[in-house]
């Protein structure tokens, strides 16, 4: 039987990591967002669902946040399906961005360990050649979270491949993050959110309704 052969562009993780070595982000912003269904009782929710650095196979969930408003409604499930339709189909409705609320949401970052994957020297310190190894391949970005957990990470910076310039955090299910969260403030829904109907209307998406 032939081996598989590694794609050198995206590795494995290699092994266990020398903790000693990784760098770890020392600049983590305090506020962020999340774009969460009106429809859930609770706005933070830590999945196991399988995404980016989530998964059933993981023995943690994960909570993604956004930096900002415009970035987390892109990576929710309803920016998401927008961005899979266009530019075929430009739409949205009016209902389906009354359907969610924009939370803000506070955590103290003193103390957490967060890798910042967009960060080349970061990812030299655990033998990560490229951004590819948390972007594109979802089953090899869960691998190199896996192993960035059991080194004791609290989660991972990454840039948005949604949202030009957009931050998103990936904070683990661990006692760290639990106690960073200091508050969550509910804004609006993404129907009231100004900033982010201006973004819509930029890139040319009509909406249902309105």
């Amino acid at each position: 039987m032939p081996m598989p052969v590694e794609d050198h562009a995206r590795p494995n993780p290699p092994g266990q990591f020398d903790i000693r070595k990784i760098r770890w982000e020392q600049a983590i912003p305090v506020d962020w967002w999340r774009n969460q269904s009106k429809a859930h009782p609770l706005p933070l929710v830590f999945t196991q669902t399988t995404g980016r650095f989530s998964g059933t196979d993981l023995p943690f969930g994960v909570l993604y946040l956004g930096a900002n408003p415009v970035t987390c409604f892109w990576e929710s499930g309803l920016g998401r399906d927008l961005n899979a339709r266009m530019p075929d189909d430009m739409t949205i409705s009016e209902s389906d961005l009354k359907s969610r609320f924009q939370y803000r949401v506070k955590i103290e970052p003193k103390g957490l360990r967060i890798f910042n994957a967009s960060d080349a020297g970061a990812r030299r310190s655990i033998g990560a050649k490229t951004a590819a190894c948390f972007s594109a391949d979802h089953a090899m970005s869960r691998k190199w979270a896996k192993s960035l957990h059991d080194a004791g990470a609290a989660g991972i910076l990454y840039e948005s491949t949604r949202h030009s310039l957009g931050l998103c955090l990936a904070l683990f299910q661990t006692s760290a993050s639990k106690v960073s969260l200091s508050k969550t403030r509910k804004i609006c829904s993404s129907y009231d959110d100004v900033n982010l109907l201006a973004s819509l209307f930029a890139e040319g998406v009509s909406i249902i309704g309105r």
